[in-house]
């Protein structure tokens, strides 16, 4: 599993996320035209860290995650969402991404701390498009397999 693949996966299991998009949650690429809310999953980079003696067991990779808002209210909607997929950061019990601590898939993907790459930002499309982006910019700690 990659890292994007990891947070992608997070996503669709987090309950306050599915309340607001069901499954509309995509990896890199968002369909043309897509039902609004959603949320797109993409690998900004994942550099592999190395010491004299080889690779390390651990890297840190960065991902993006976009929460598309739309409908009467796009702004609300993406910073409602926006903030679903944030959760609390509280490690293994974590309700969203940051912080989170744990396992997922199989064979079970290890992270170790999802943390901020860089704060929150938003980003408005023209008025007929009536669509709102928040960005969220995470830092993932995993264990390579």
């Amino acid at each position: 599993m990659k890292v994007e693949e990891a947070v992608w996966a997070r996503i669709l299991e987090l309950p306050a996320v599915a309340a607001i998009v069901s499954t509309r949650v995509y990896q890199t690429i968002l369909p043309q035209r897509p039902t609004l809310p959603a949320v797109r999953v993409m690998l900004v980079d994942d550099p592999r860290a190395q010491h004299f003696r080889g690779p390390e067991g651990t890297r840190k990779g960065r991902v993006q995650v976009d929460a598309y808002g739309g409908g009467a209210d796009p702004e609300a909607e993406a910073i409602a969402l926006s903030a679903a997929i944030d959760g609390d950061g509280l490690g293994t019990n974590a309700s969203g991404l940051f912080g989170w601590i744990g396992d997922i898939g199989s064979p079970p993907f290890e992270v170790l701390n999802v943390s901020y790459a860089s704060g929150r930002k938003k980003d408005y499309e023209a008025a007929e498009k009536r669509e709102v982006r928040v960005i969220l910019d995470y830092y993932v700690t995993y264990r390579e397999a």
